[in-house]
């Protein structure tokens, strides 16, 4: 990537979405390095500069993904009517596939990147799971994509500690001994401890780069390692990433497991507080968003995800009611499949039109943005560097077309919020400038060599299917048991419902 110290962008509309909400119309942004240094009309070029007419574009601040898992991507297109946890019998199998080599952990992490930045994302949380246990060498391969796209990163090691039959209710009497007994134990809380704590000091501030600290679910761990680990994220002052209440079944695990909900019991362990990051979120009550509201907790919304993988619909505008910071996420390629965040904007501000009748309630484009920009950017710890257009923040931008046709033909700086979630899906960005370095040019990726790349990948590829083939054949025999474990939690006594067909429909 290019070296230029001072790039100045001229004549542009520049969206801040700094406090007072600014739009400037034949606006200036000069970069300095990797910061922003001043914002206005009118500033001179010195020699040397870079100077970028802005004439009919839009610069506004990079879009930030608050939550995903690039274990996923090669699993890309792969699956579909699954809930959760039989999905996870394919993903993240109990028998696991590989272990796969670092190269392919860089290729398919790579494999993301690229349509993360295709869709305007700058920053990425990625809660990295790397199979069968977590590695320094296999964190570093996903690392190293990142910081080669050019994508900011937040980048997490998740392990859990219990046995399968211990995260999910009924298991243990539904699944017969002998596939109890088939199905490897998670290694100790020493290990998974030991290896986090030689990431953080091998990455955490090297190439902007902020490790997380991640425990899948409090449910698949013991609370001391819950807690423990928590210990660390205050001790380096990292985000701290979980999932609660995705789906019916979590929402059973809390009264099976601890007599209280999921939410409740993780206050009570001590792991929630502002540092702390819940994707998800969907089969939560009103205790429960006491709960976050106390806490000061950040909530990921997977609004496309939550729909692929029959989870429900999370109550946003309670949400937000409550003042819980809410942002959004695209979650994993294999729950997703697809890393354009503009899809999840878009989602997210139509799916809440309809979940009541209010319609004053429903989050506006401009909010919805918010999530994606601002909100997210608390979630990652990087408020103070991300996700609005500031003097003195990281240069994180992007710069779109005005003239294409998903603003024609009436757009004005009033109604292009609503342009951009309603119209935009990011073949619009012309240039993406991350760290203050050009990564987009011209709708090119300019940081890699992604032909190559993908070329690559694909070679690979069936090497990689011919193991799985074997990992995929031990998880059909258990789904029949996960099965019957589904329809158990559904048809369960608890009166919450988060799908739009009437419980009484399937009882």
């Amino acid at each position: 990537m290019e070296n230029i110290r001072r790039k100045l962008l001229k004549n542009a509309l520049v969206m801040t979405l700094n406090e007072k909400d600014e739009i400037l119309e034949n606006g200036d942004l000069l970069i300095e390095d990797d910061l922003i240094s001043e914002i206005g009309r009118g500033l001179n070029s010195q020699p040397g500069d870079q100077v970028i007419d802005c004439t009919g574009k839009l610069v506004m601040p990079g879009l930030v993904n608050a939550h995903l898992h690039s274990q996923e991507n090669l699993f890309k297109g792969y699956l579909d009517n699954l809930p959760l946890e039989i999905w996870m019998l394919y993903t993240y199998p109990p028998l696991a596939y590989g272990p796969i080599s670092h190269r392919l952990i860089y290729l398919r992490t790579m494999l993301g990147a690229i349509g993360m930045l295709k869709s305007g994302v700058t920053s990425v949380q990625d809660d990295f799971h790397e199979i069968p246990f977590a590695t320094l060498e296999g964190e570093s391969a996903a690392i190293q994509a990142y910081v080669d796209a050019g994508l900011r990163a937040n980048v997490s090691m998740t392990e859990t500690t219990k046995h399968l039959c211990d995260m999910i209710p009924y298991l243990r009497e539904i699944f017969p001994k002998e596939v109890q007994d088939s199905i490897p134990n998670s290694r100790g809380s020493d290990e998974i401890y030991h290896t986090q704590e030689e990431i953080i000091q091998a990455w955490n501030g090297k190439e902007d780069v902020k490790i997380v600290v991640s425990t899948g679910a409090p449910q698949r761990c013991d609370i001391a390692h819950l807690q423990r680990m928590f210990r660390l994220a205050e001790q380096y002052d990292l985000p701290y990433h979980i999932h609660i209440c995705e789906t019916r079944a979590q929402r059973v695990t809390g009264h099976e497991f601890y007599g209280s909900t999921i939410a409740q019991f993780a206050e009570s362990v001590g792991i929630l507080a502002p540092r702390t990051t819940i994707a998800h979120n969907i089969w939560v009550d009103e205790k429960d968003l006491e709960v976050y509201a106390r806490t000061g907790i950040n909530a990921v919304h997977n609004t496309v995800s939550n729909l692929k993988l029959c989870s429900g619909v999370m109550p946003i505008i309670k949400l937000r009611e409550a003042g819980v910071n809410v942002c959004l996420g695209t979650d994993g390629m294999s729950s997703n499949d697809s890393y354009n965040i503009f899809e999840v904007i878009k989602t997210t501000a139509l799916l809440h039109k309809v979940t009541q009748p209010d319609f004053t309630k429903a989050p506006t484009s401009g909010e919805v943005l918010q999530m994606a920009t601002k909100n997210a950017a608390r979630s990652l710890i990087r408020s103070d560097e991300i996700g609005s257009l500031e003097e003195g923040k990281k240069a994180d931008l992007l710069i779109l077309d005005l003239t294409t046709d998903a603003f024609g033909p009436l757009t004005t700086p009033e109604n292009l919020k609503n342009h951009l979630v309603y119209c935009e899906n990011g073949t619009s960005i012309e240039k993406s400038i991350i760290r203050g370095k050009i990564v987009i040019d011209g709708h090119k990726i300019v940081s890699i060599d992604e032909k190559a790349l993908l070329a690559e990948l694909r070679s690979l590829m069936p090497a990689f299917w011919e193991d799985y083939k074997k990992t995929k054949a031990a998880s059909d025999k258990l789904v029949s048991y996960l099965r019957e474990m589904y329809w158990k939690c559904i048809n369960h006594p608890d009166p919450m419902w988060r799908f739009t067909a009437p419980k009484s429909e399937y009882l």
